[in-house]
């Protein structure tokens, strides 16, 4: 929960550009490029992963009560309304919270196909999570050479300007494509278009502020969202559901279990430290960018897994130790404290706050959140030992069960 944010505060703090090609922003203060680097090798997507796996192992683990306490299909309707309602939680963030990078619709649709699976054993889960990860590196490699068709068309049409001015529209499309895509690789930060973003999002009227954002969050959500992390999340559950099938999660597996888990950070590792390299020294190609999304599950699970099995060893050598206990109130709040976020960043970063969206960037972003950090954490053991539920839990669960649900401890 907490890692979380050591990605989303980009996104949060300023434009999707400067994440997408820090050398950008190289005169903005806080090494962007340096901090980038260190944060793409050792987080980016590790943290999705891990993220989507809880959240896998959580509905499974939620499934197999019900179906403890509630034989038949009433287990089956309080689950899928429990998923209707995290959705409308994922569209109050998208469309209120105006957070266009959510996480909890995309959660919910892929956990209408998890209850049928809720029985299959981890040899099972873990070949669907591959299945769904060979679709996804085949979808990526057909972009890739798409890619690479677009540049080259683009190439010829350069050499031949006045054969390129007589083309069909179709032929134009196409080299208008390659054109977005190399303007996406090394966007200006100068440019009218996003300094215009910048004005927006960090002082603007609240009227072309809430324009901006709404049409930004359902870009996302239809476009990158369905099209892209649907199978994204779905395998990372299907590898949750296994881990917690095969006692890992549960801590009752044998210890080199956790062991192993250790070696994808000598697998995952070595490759984000390989892509980080290549970025760089390519300056960001499009191209190698593309490339590198085929294998992009497989990396980011790897250190994914490897950030598990440093965390388990961790719980079970000191299970009782006052940090693990601290941290653990904010586990039991994620959807609270994953809304807070987006309202704490909000009220730093947008029109609506303190307006510090485009201020600054690379290292200075991990002092804000360290400070969320702070904050979350604190607040979590404050709200749960006078409340038995975070208060958005409370809500969902009260929702689910049709039923208002007891908050405050005596």
């Amino acid at each position: 929960m907490l890692g979380i944010l050591l990605m989303n505060i980009w996104s949060f703090a300023g434009p999707q550009a400067i994440y997408d090609y820090p050398v950008a922003a190289a005169g903005w203060g806080g090494a962007p490029l340096q901090t980038w680097a260190i944060m793409h090798t050792l987080f980016e997507g590790s943290q999705r992963a891990l993220f989507s796996m809880l959240f896998g192992a959580g509905m499974l683990l939620m499934v197999n009560r019900l179906d403890e306490r509630t034989p038949g299909t009433g287990g089956a309707r309080i689950y899928y309304r429990r998923l209707g309602f995290l959705m409308l939680f994922g569209l109050f963030d998208l469309f209120v919270l105006l957070w266009p990078a959510d996480i909890l619709f995309i959660y919910a649709l892929c956990g209408l196909v998890l209850y049928p699976l809720r029985k299959l054993q981890p040899r099972s889960l873990l070949l669907l999570a591959l299945a769904v990860f060979l679709v996804q590196g085949g979808l990526r490699a057909m972009n890739w050479q798409d890619s690479i068709q677009l540049q080259q068309e683009y190439a010829a049409a350069q050499l031949a300007p006045a054969l390129a001015a007589d083309t069909d529209p179709s032929v134009t499309k196409r080299l208008q494509a390659w054109e977005a895509i190399e303007q996406r690789a090394h966007p200006d930060l100068d440019s009218p278009k996003t300094r215009e973003l910048i004005r927006i999002t960090g002082s603007g009227a609240i009227g072309e502020f809430l324009v901006s954002k709404l049409q930004t969050s359902l870009i996302l959500l239809l476009v990158v969202g369905v099209k892209w992390m649907l199978l994204d999340s779905l395998g990372a559950m299907l590898v949750g559901m296994a881990l917690l099938r095969a006692g890992i999660l549960g801590m009752t597996a044998a210890p080199r279990s956790y062991l192993l888990l250790l070696l994808g950070y000598g697998i995952g590792l070595p490759l984000a430290a390989w892509e980080t390299a290549g970025l760089i020294s390519s300056d960001f190609d499009p191209i190698l960018k593309a490339r590198n999304l085929i294998h992009y599950d497989f990396r980011r699970m790897a250190v994914g897994l490897g950030h598990l099995g440093l965390i388990l060893l961790l719980c079970r050598h000191f299970p009782h130790s006052w940090l693990a206990a601290r941290l653990a109130t904010v586990g039991r709040m994620a959807l609270s404290n994953y809304l807070g976020q987006s309202i704490l960043c909000g009220l730093l970063f947008y029109t609506v706050g303190f307006g510090l969206y485009g201020q600054f960037t690379g290292y200075y972003l991990y002092l804000v959140t360290a400070g969320i950090w702070v904050v979350q954490i604190a607040f979590s053991n404050w709200w749960l030992h006078r409340h038995h539920f975070g208060p958005f839990e409370w809500a969902w669960k009260s929702l689910t069960y049709k039923q208002r649900q007891p908050l405050r401890r005596r």
